[in-house]
């Protein structure tokens, strides 16, 4: 299965739905088995509507995030 299945899979069996967005924390071994690649440390946000995966960093001393490495699925 190519990596867009996997997330499709991965945010139905989370969420209940492809369309739906998921946050939360993996490993690099689980990003790898996911994507295909490492997106970093920190939260991973897939959102299925816009069909993104990003990954969520704390900026400004904690006090607020930003989402670095957006990618598309159909470029993972």
């Amino acid at each position: 299965m190519d990596n867009a299945a996997n997330l499709a899979i991965f945010l139905t069996e989370k969420t209940g739905s492809c369309l739906n967005t998921w946050a939360g924390k993996l490993t690099a071994a689980e990003q790898r088995g996911l994507f295909g690649r490492f997106l970093g440390k920190g939260q991973i946000v897939i959102d299925g509507a816009r069909e993104t995966v990003a990954n969520r960093v704390k900026v400004c001393f904690g006090l607020d995030t930003d989402d670095r490495n957006v990618t598309a699925w159909r470029s993972l």
